[in-house]
């Protein structure tokens, strides 16, 4: 069994780091909604009791808005969850997909579950619809996972300058937002 086409071995790292990093930007999430809610306890609960990426966005968003929004910041804070959001769909769609060769040059991917949803009968796999990347496209996508994670530790630290518990300035530089990458080709 091959378990991935070898002539696609970058391909394949970079998208075993979106996968891996992907529960890195909620953990950043979760310290930016405890910096402004104040409460780890329950922002850890909240955001990590329960199964489900959709669920725990939707937890932090809940708890952080109002706390953000008393310190000026919930615009920031909802373009953060709104740009994570985009990075769980790109890492959603690695995640649950399969991948080959299929001698275009590029890195097939395709879910099995759309076609399982057919109404039809299926007998094979002619109908499975591909979709492709390459090494410049998830550049892109790593590099946005990095400006995600940097924005969350701005509003992070902005919080707490604000909130006066620790510094008179943000040691950390609001990054600037690149262009959102394409999910793929």
């Amino acid at each position: 069994m091959v378990l991935w086409p070898r002539k696609f071995a970058n391909e394949g790292a970079a998208v075993g780091r979106i996968l891996t990093g992907y529960i890195n930007l909620e953990l950043s999430l979760m310290h930016c909604v405890q910096i402004g809610c104040g409460d780890f306890d329950t922002v850890l609960k909240k955001m990590f009791k329960r199964r489900g990426e959709k669920a725990r966005l939707e937890g932090a968003e809940k708890l952080g808005a109002p706390a953000y929004k008393k310190l000026k910041l919930e615009t920031q804070f909802r373009k953060a969850i709104r740009d994570l959001r985009h990075c769980l769909k790109i890492r959603n769609q690695y995640a649950h997909w399969i991948w080959w060769d299929d001698n275009t040059g590029k890195l097939a991917f395709a879910n099995l579950e759309d076609l399982a949803k057919r109404k039809r009968r299926v007998t094979n796999l002619d109908k499975l619809k591909a979709y492709h990347i390459d090494p410049q496209i998830l550049a892109e996508q790593e590099s946005y996972f990095v400006y995600v994670d940097q924005l969350l530790g701005w509003i992070n630290f902005e919080g707490r300058v604000r909130s006066k518990p620790l510094r008179q300035t943000n040691p950390i530089s609001k990054p600037k937002p690149p262009r959102r990458p394409k999910l793929r080709l």
